[in-house]
């Protein structure tokens, strides 16, 4: 799954064409995650503005996204460290559950507006 997502932003930062959102595409509804990419890209361009405008869980996917990588490339000793400190943070707070049922709320927002 993270090498799926780290390829589609690697073609969308490249200014490749990359896939389309089946959900749009199947049922002409965007997803929760539509835009999220290209908000990503205009967050790392610096354009934070555009990036909020987009999808406002644009630096929330790029956090993950990053810590996701981290713990791909780092020596296991590191990467067991950042695995244990999120676990101790999920089990802690249930930030996942809040993130998801924010994402979900926000997608249905974006939908009523």
């Amino acid at each position: 799954m993270v090498g799926a997502g780290v390829l589609h932003f690697g073609l969308n930062l490249a200014g490749l064409p990359a896939w389309s959102c089946p959900i749009l595409a199947a049922t002409g509804v965007p997803c929760p995650g539509c835009g999220l990419t290209r908000a990503t890209m205009e967050l790392l361009h610096g354009d934070f503005a555009s990036s909020f405008h987009t999808h406002a869980f644009a630096p929330i996917f790029l956090l993950a996204l990053l810590l996701m990588i981290a713990t791909l490339v780092f020596p296991e000793a590191l990467r067991l460290n950042i695995i244990a400190k999120i676990t101790r943070l999920e089990t802690r707070s249930g930030i996942t559950a809040w993130v998801l049922c924010s994402l979900m709320l926000y997608w249905v927002v974006r939908l009523i507006a």
